[in-house]
């Protein structure tokens, strides 16, 4: 009889202390496309509790390390990865930490559930970091798997673990050329993509240059527009001209208006750009032309492939 009473009393205080708040969580799996500049995205826990002790009313999140196995996060392809990371708030300042390392506030995520039976929302953030970081893992898909791990709060400050969401994250690196025109000799500037040839008074065979820079992950075709083709023209007259691109010969854009295959790169150039000298070379001026200004306009495409 004694015995029964002490194996009733231990089953008593086993209850006790599994009492869970019940909690429903959804957290959807992250897609995020790597851009030019660091991004703070948010993503977010939908969570509620259908229990009502007081504990329940503050729950905290911990997050895994993924397949990195520390706090330097990276998602990955067959044979590359890249880096990034996930915060409490969009400063992107305290890394957030699985249960056991998290020690301090933003270490963690504290999702506030006043009321039972009602779904909160609480955000995230995962740093994207910028193309240039990435520039030399090319292109692709990279992934992570991650759990986030819910506890709720006692009075004194213990955590009851409640239940663990799971959620793949996706990185898309694009595939990306971007292009500059500046004057020859010149360093990439992706914010330069104009540039003026002024060959001043027109002098038959004269030639004026620039540089195409170009810098892309993946290998590229350049293509060139005449809106004129291939001739320098005003109100009344014409010059013609040819133009050279890199080394290739010099030819002529005679169909205006249409798309015409300068030459393609097979790889993807350093993270300086390659640059790509252009020339344009006049033909005869006619001993009688008229004054004024003459002038094409020549669009570069570049296409990465």
């Amino acid at each position: 009889m004694t015995l029964l009473k002490v194996i009733l009393i231990m089953f008593f205080v086993s209850s006790v202390l599994a009492a869970k708040c019940n909690l429903n969580v959804s957290v959807n799996n992250f897609v995020g496309t790597i851009s030019s500049t660091v991004q703070a995205v948010s993503h977010p826990i939908t969570i509620s509790r259908s229990k009502n002790p007081n504990q329940c009313k503050t729950i905290r999140a911990f997050f895994s390390t993924g397949q990195a196995g520390n706090y330097n996060r990276k998602a990955s392809t067959s044979n590359n990865w890249i880096p990034y990371n996930l915060y409490s708030d969009s400063n992107m300042v305290t890394v957030l930490k699985d249960i056991g390392d998290a020690t301090q506030a933003g270490e963690f995520s504290t999702i506030n559930l006043p009321s039972s039976n009602y779904s909160y929302q609480s955000n995230f953030y995962i740093k994207q970091v910028d193309l240039d970081t990435v520039f030399s893992s090319g292109s692709g898909y990279f992934g992570d798997n991650l759990q986030i791990s819910f506890y709720s709060v006692k009075n004194n400050g213990q955590l009851d673990y409640e239940t663990t969401a799971y959620f793949y994250l996706q990185l898309v690196v694009p595939r990306y050329a971007e292009l500059s025109l500046v004057p020859l000799g010149s360093p990439h500037d992706p914010n330069s993509t104009q540039y003026v040839m002024n060959f001043g008074n027109l002098t038959s065979q004269d030639v004026k240059s620039a540089s195409l820079n170009v810098k892309g992950n993946v290998g590229f075709g350049v293509y060139m527009t005449s809106q004129n083709g291939s001739k320098l023209k005003n109100s009344s007259s014409s010059v013609p001209y040819q133009i050279k691109v890199g080394p290739n010969n010099y030819r002529s854009l005679s169909n205006a208006g249409q798309e015409t295959y300068i030459f393609q790169r097979n790889n993807g150039t350093s993270i300086n750009a390659e640059s790509y000298p252009i020339y344009v070379k006049l033909g005869n001026v006619p001993a009688n032309a008229p004054t004024g200004d003459y002038e094409d306009v020549i669009t570069v495409t570049v296409k990465a492939w």
